[in-house]
């Protein structure tokens, strides 16, 4: 499930970027990649649709990186198991 959590990430990523997929990653910095947190709350946002999970706002403040984004959805994922 990692894998794939990681591929949606960085697709969504590249599409509201505009950079290629190959470009970003896991320790990409969100900084780096130019992505505000309005950007970073929509990149959550189509994750939270995609996997059915909720992330607390509380986490979006601790995200700085996409292996950030992809470990605390794959936690969600797990717990929810």
């Amino acid at each position: 499930m990692k894998e794939a959590v990681e591929q949606t990430l960085k697709e969504s990523i590249a599409r509201q970027k505009m950079l290629a997929v190959e470009d970003i990653s896991l320790d990409s910095s969100l900084e780096e990649l130019d992505i505000s947190s309005l950007d970073a709350i929509s990149l959550v946002f189509d994750i939270e649709d995609q996997y059915g999970v909720e992330v607390p706002n509380e986490e979006l403040k601790k995200l700085r990186t996409v292996r950030d984004i992809v470990e605390g959805v794959n936690q969600l994922l797990t717990a929810r198991a």
